[in-house]
């Protein structure tokens, strides 16, 4: 179990580097495991923890994504994780996540991002609920404009 459990931290890990890749090349500004409340550390904080620390900076300006390459129940670890952020986003690899679990992650402001091929693995009403990874690169390019 503990060999299992390594391999899929490193996993998370690898992810987590990727993205932070991914998000230096487009030149977006971010911190990684930057602190908020309670001492909780989303992966990923957008523009970062300074800004997210100042009650001046608009809280319409930060975003927050989640990154797990399996998700099951450990989605709702993200909804605590930054409380000025009213939408929480959630990266993950796993495919088809049912209807009932989609419905409650956007009922708690949850809004998950998936690589585009794995969008075929859901329903076509999950489908229109979902974004990809180049949607929510942009999405944040936006915001910090």
């Amino acid at each position: 179990m503990s060999v299992q459990n390594r391999r899929k931290s490193r996993a998370g890990s690898a992810l987590e580097h990727h993205l932070a890749a991914i998000f230096s090349a487009r030149k977006l500004r971010f911190e990684r495991g930057a602190r908020t409340e309670n001492n909780n550390r989303p992966d990923f904080l957008f523009p970062g923890a300074k800004e997210y620390n100042s009650s001046a900076f608009s809280e319409n300006r930060l975003v927050m994504l989640g990154a797990k390459s399996t998700c099951k129940d450990r989605w709702r670890q993200v909804l605590a994780e930054a409380n000025r952020i009213k939408t929480k986003h959630l990266l993950t690899l796993e495919p088809g996540i049912s209807e009932n679990q989609t419905s409650e992650m956007r009922t708690k402001s949850l809004q998950l991002v998936l690589p585009k091929k794995l969008h075929e693995t859901y329903k076509s009403t999950q489908q229109r609920a979902l974004l990809d990874l180049q949607e929510f690169v942009a999405l944040v390019e936006k915001i910090q404009r």
